[in-house]
C-alpha cells in the first residue's frame, strides 16, 4: 500500500507528473496514481490515505498532457466529476461509502448519461439533444458511487474494429501511436492504457470490448446476452474493461443483474466472488482460428506461451477445430443489420456525404442482403456453430476454450478511414476488411461468456491478447479461469511495463 506522501508525489502534487518505475528511472507519461487499481484506491480512500478528488485531478492532468496525442476523448465533464468526487469525500468522512465510491469510470460514447450528448461517432449526431436520463448501467453505477469524467471515442455507429471518424479524428494506441487501440470501444481501451481513468465501459457486438482489450493490454468481459441490462439486440452486450483482473471482477459485479426497464436482463443477479478456486485438473480446448485468418508469428508464439502457462497451472490442453470460417462473417453482419441495428443504417442514409469511408463500405456491402431471410441464415449459422462447440468441446468434457483475439496487433490507427488504409499485413500477407479479428463468432453465439485477457507484448511494443470462453451462461467458470491466468500472466501497468505514449 502506498503512503499518502508517495501517492501524492507520484501524482504530481508534491513533484512533477512523473512516477518512478521499478528501477527508479523516470518514465514520461507514467503516473502511478493514474494507473492505480480500483481495489487499491478504494482501500486508500477508506483509510484516509488518499481522496477521490486527488485521483481525479491527477487523471485530469494526465488527460491534458497526453490526450492531444492519443485522442480518445469526445467530451470532458470535469466540473461535474469534481462535484461527484467532493460528494464521495463527504461519504468517506461520514463512514458510509458505496461499493465504487470515488472511482472514475470512462463512458463509451454509447451509454446514455443524463445531460450528455451521445454522438455514436457520427457527424450526423454531433448536435444531438442531451440525454434526458441515465441508461440502466449508468443509473446503477452512479448509485454505487462511481465518478463519470470523460466520454470516449468510437467508430461511426460502432460499425468498425478500429476507432477513427471524420467527427472526432483518429484515436491512437498509447503503446504505439502508429497503431489502433481497436474498436468499437477503442476510446475506452486507450483511456485505460493512457492512465486517463481507473475503469471503463465498453460494449461488444462483434468484438468491441475484446479487440480493444487485446490491443491495449487489458482485461474485458463480453457477458452472455442479458447478464448486463442492455439493448434487445441478441448479438450485443455492454460490459466492463479494466487494467487488472480484480478490477474487472469488481466492475462486473456492479454492472450485472436484472433491471425493470430491460426485458432481456437475466434473473436472479449473479454474484461474482472476490476470489476463485484454482483450475488444476481442468481440460482446455485450444482453437487457433484456423479457417478465419492467418496469424502473425508473434501472436502464435504468445499463444504457445499461454498454453504452457495453463499447463503449469495443472490444466491439460488439446487442439480443436470449431469450424469458424472467415466467409461466414458476411452472414453474421447481414443478420446483425436485420435486427434493430438496421435503424442505424436508415439514420446513416440521411446524410451519406457525411459518413466515414468504412460506414459507406458496410452499407454498400449490405444492399439487398438484410431482412427476414438474412435472419434465418444467421440463425442457421448460429445453430451450426453452437452444435460444433457442444460436440467438439463441452460435450467432450472440456471446461473452457482458449483462442487468440487478434491475428495481429499491427493494425494502422487510421484503418478504414480511407480506401488506401483498409489493409492489414499478417506475416507478409494482406488481410482486407475485418478479417484480422477472431471475435465475431462469440457475438453470434451470444449466450457464451468470454473474458479477454492480455498475453504479453508483441512486435512494435504492441500488446497481444487471448480469449477465454466457457459454456453458455457459465460466467463464474470463465472468471475462475481468468483469475488463474491473471496469477501467471506477464503483468502490465506495473514496474517498467507501461505505454510510453510515443
Amino acid at each position: 500500500m502506498l503512503s499518502r506522501r508517495e501517492v501524492l508525489q507520484a501524482s504530481g502534487f508534491l513533484a512533477g507528473s512523473m512516477a518512478f518505475g521499478a528501477a527508479g528511472a523516470q518514465q514520461p507519461g507514467v503516473n502511478r496514481l493514474c494507473y492505480a487499481p480500483a481495489t487499491e484506491l478504494l482501500r486508500s480512500f477508506w483509510e484516509g490515505k488518499l481522496t477521490p478528488l486527488e485521483v481525479l485531478e491527477a487523471q485530469i492532468r494526465q488527460i491534458e498532457a497526453f490526450n492531444p496525442k492519443v485522442n480518445c476523448i469526445t467530451r470532458t465533464h470535469f466540473d461535474e466529476a469534481r462535484r461527484q468526487a467532493e460528494e464521495s469525500q463527504k461519504r468517506y468522512k461520514a463512514g458510509n461509502p458505496r461499493p465504487l465510491e470515488g472511482v472514475t469510470i470512462a463512458v463509451k460514447d454509447e451509454y446514455a448519461v443524463k445531460g450528455w450528448v451521445t454522438t455514436m461517432g457520427s457527424r450526423l449526431l454531433e448536435h444531438a439533444p442531451p440525454e434526458p436520463a441515465d441508461g440502466p448501467v449508468i443509473e446503477r453505477l452512479r448509485a454505487a458511487g462511481a465518478i463519470f469524467h470523460i466520454q470516449t471515442t468510437v467508430p461511426e455507429f460502432y460499425s468498425w474494429m478500429t476507432t477513427a471518424t471524420p467527427l472526432w479524428g483518429v484515436t491512437r494506441n498509447p503503446w504505439n501511436l502508429a497503431f489502433s487501440p481497436g474498436g468499437s470501444s477503442g476510446g475506452s481501451g486507450a483511456a485505460l492504457a493512457a492512465g486517463f481513468t481507473t475503469l471503463a465501459l465498453g460494449s461488444d457486438m462483434g468484438g468491441s470490448i475484446r479487440i480493444p482489450a487485446s490491443q491495449c493490454g487489458l482485461y474485458g468481459f463480453k457477458p452472455p446476452f442479458g447478464r448486463v441490462p442492455t439493448s434487445e439486440v441478441p448479438y450485443e452486450s455492454q460490459g466492463p474493461m479494466a487494467r487488472v483482473f480484480d478490477d474487472l471482477n469488481l466492475l462486473t459485479q456492479a454492472m450485472v443483474g436484472p433491471h425493470p426497464a430491460v426485458h432481456s436482463s437475466l434473473r436472479p443477479k449473479l454474484n461474482f466472488p472476490v476470489s476463485y478456486a484454482p483450475v488444476s485438473g481442468w481440460k482446455l480446448a485450444y482453437y487457433d482460428g484456423a479457417g478465419m485468418s492467418a496469424m502473425e508469428p508473434a501472436v502464435r508464439a504468445a499463444m504457445d506461451g499461454a498454453l504452457a502457462k495453463f499447463r503449469g497451472l495443472g490444466a491439460t490442453v488439446e487442439a480443436v477445430d470449431l469450424g469458424f470460417r472467415a466467409g461466414d462473417m458476411n452472414t453474421f453482419i447481414a443478420g446483425l443489420f436485420s435486427t434493430s441495428m438496421g435503424g442505424l443504417a436508415t439514420e446513416a442514409m440521411k446524410g451519406p456525404e457525411k459518413l466515414a469511408e468504412y460506414t459507406r463500405f458496410i452499407l454498400e456491402r449490405l444492399k439487398g442482403k438484410t431482412g427476414p431471410e438474412a435472419l434465418v441464415a444467421a440463425d442457421a449459422l448460429l445453430e451450426r456453430y453452437h452444435n460444433t462447440a457442444q460436440k467438439q468441446v463441452f460435450g467432450r468434457g472440456f471446461d473452457a476454450i482458449v483462442m487468440p483475439t487478434m491475428a495481429t496487433p499491427l493494425v494502422p490507427a487510421a484503418h478504414g478511414l480511407a480506401p488506401a488504409q483498409d489493409t492489414v499485413s499478417i506475416g507478409g500477407r494482406n488481410a482486407p476488411g475485418l478479417d484480422f479479428a477472431f471475435t465475431w463468432p462469440w457475438n453470434l453465439l451470444g449466450r457464451y461468456p468470454v473474458v479477454a485477457a492480455p498475453a504479453g507484448i508483441g512486435p512494435a511494443n504492441m500488446p497481444v491478447g487471448l480469449q477465454l470462453i466457457t459454456n453458455t451462461f457459465d460466467d463464474l467458470k470463465v472468471f475462475q479461469l481468468a483469475a488463474a491466468w491473471a496469477g501467471v500472466a506477464q503483468p502490465l501497468f506495473t514496474g517498467d511495463a507501461f505505454p510510453k505514449i510515443t
